[in-house]
């Protein structure tokens, strides 16, 4: 029997009242319980322990369902927004449904629409005059999935380009290439994807072709932009040259790939991972400064400094 699969969802969703037409879950060690059966009314221990849960989550096979409530949910909250950070946590909760679904089927077109508008509304917000970066940081999920890492890496990288002065066109250009960054992973073995630990020579060889694939998917799927391909294809180089997959070095990786490069490490060590505990905001980009200097952009990582210190 195949392995059941879960898609993790808006916890704003669970209101007192409602009912929906599919189970609602949350993880409880290694499996999934069941907090709400289809079909049953919230009520208020409902409401509680879905306050205490980090994430929710639904059946794989329950995808369509979800996406039709969710939208018609966004669409009654569109012009009901109290609260900044309500609706950038129900933005950013929608761009993590379309990643999920983008990196499942990563060549499917719509799908590629639909992360345009995404990175669409994450301009917006950050170009907004109530946007901080550190209350975003709280709405954001820091266990490390794939598609979740990519939208942090485009929130981070954003935020970074609008702090250095980006036009409004290229922090759309540079948001579109951070939300793809890691596409190329969907090709790559799950069991590589998700080893607990440090990955063999041979793991590491067959991991180091995603870039390529990535960008051969961007490709596919009409991008033709330099600078947003760049920046998906060149966000594993080190301005050591000791990157992959063409050794370039220093200012030779373009901007964007260094950009999202930066942001793509901070995200890694600020995540929660099977093996490892998330590093705080100050220890890592300590650990960066100090350890990781040669491989990095050092302006950028100043500006990225400043950034969160402001």
């Amino acid at each position: 029997m195949a392995e059941k699969r879960y898609i993790l969802i808006d916890k704003k969703v669970v209101q007192l009242d409602a009912t929906f037409d599919f189970d609602i879950y949350y993880p409880q060690g290694e499996e999934m319980a069941l907090l709400l059966e289809k079909e049953s009314v919230v009520e208020q221990h409902h409401l509680v322990a879905s306050y205490n849960q980090k994430a929710l989550y639904i059946s794989q096979k329950d995808q369509s369902s979800y996406k039709i409530f969710h939208e018609k949910y966004l669409q009654s909250l569109k012009d009901s927004f109290e609260l900044f950070e309500d609706k950038t946590a129900t933005i950013y909760s929608n761009a993590t449904d379309i990643m999920n679904t983008l990196f499942e089927n990563p060549d499917t077109l719509g799908n590629y629409e639909e992360t345009k508008e995404v990175v669409n509304d994450l301009v917006h917000t950050i170009l907004d005059d109530h946007f901080a970066i550190k209350s975003l940081m709280k709405i954001a999920t820091h266990d490390y999935y794939t598609h979740t890492h990519s939208l942090n890496v485009t929130v981070y990288s954003l935020s970074l380009g609008a702090f250095i002065g980006l036009s409004d066109a290229d922090l759309s250009r540079l948001g579109e290439s951070a939300l793809l960054h890691d596409l190329g992973k969907s090709k790559v073995p799950s069991e590589i994807i998700n080893k607990n630990g440090r990955l063999t020579p041979e793991e590491f060889e067959i991991m180091k072709a995603h870039p390529d694939l990535g960008y051969e998917i961007a490709q596919n799927m009409g991008i033709k932009d330099k600078h947003i391909l760049a920046g998906i294809r060149y966000h594993q180089e080190k301005m050591s040259g000791e990157g992959y997959p063409l050794g370039l070095k220093g200012t030779k990786i373009p901007l964007f790939a260094r950009i999202i490069g930066l942001c793509d490490v901070f995200d890694a060590i600020t995540s929660k991972r099977s093996y490892k505990e998330a590093m705080s905001t100050f220890d890592a980009l300590s650990l960066i400064k100090n350890k990781m200097h040669e491989h990095v952009d050092n302006e950028l990582l100043a500006k990225m400094i400043q950034m969160f210190h402001k």
